[in-house]
């Protein structure tokens, strides 16, 4: 199956149904796709007060799903920024957080951001193996 197809068909889904209404394959598509966008274009504050920041909390697990270590470190440690709880679920929870970062955490944020663009991990390459590897029905 098309990655790209793939991935737009989770989003789509997690639109419509919410993010405990889709499969596991679903989880880890949507999330990978939209937390690298997100990052990659906007960086961590602004992801986190958007609306596919409410996939953040589940962003280390699925860079961690695809073989991503890497970045799913990095977003690990991006997500206790906000303390052991990590960033709310909900969008005006986080604009909250955010919000109240102090500047260690934004100039830590601001870093963590360059080493998830300096990541030599290809999400893309990653996150297409695997699928490759999941069931079809799934």
């Amino acid at each position: 199956m098309n990655t790209d197809l793939a991935a737009q068909r989770a989003i789509d889904r997690l639109d419509k149904r919410g993010f405990e209404a889709l499969t596991e394959t679903e989880k880890v598509l949507a999330t990978v796709w939209c937390t690298a966008a997100g990052v990659g274009n906007n960086g961590f504050l602004r992801f986190y007060k958007s609306k596919r920041g409410n996939l953040a909390h589940y962003a280390p697990t699925a860079f961690g799903k695809i073989g991503a270590i890497q970045l799913a470190a990095i977003m690990a440690e991006a997500n206790s920024m906000f303390g052991p709880a990590g960033p709310g679920q909900e969008r005006s929870t986080r604009t909250t957080q955010v919000l109240g970062l102090d500047d260690a955490a934004r100039r830590g944020l601001g870093a963590l951001e360059e080493r998830f663009y300096a990541s030599t991990e290809d999400e893309d390459e990653l996150l297409e193996g695997f699928l490759n590897q999941q069931p079809s029905n799934e």
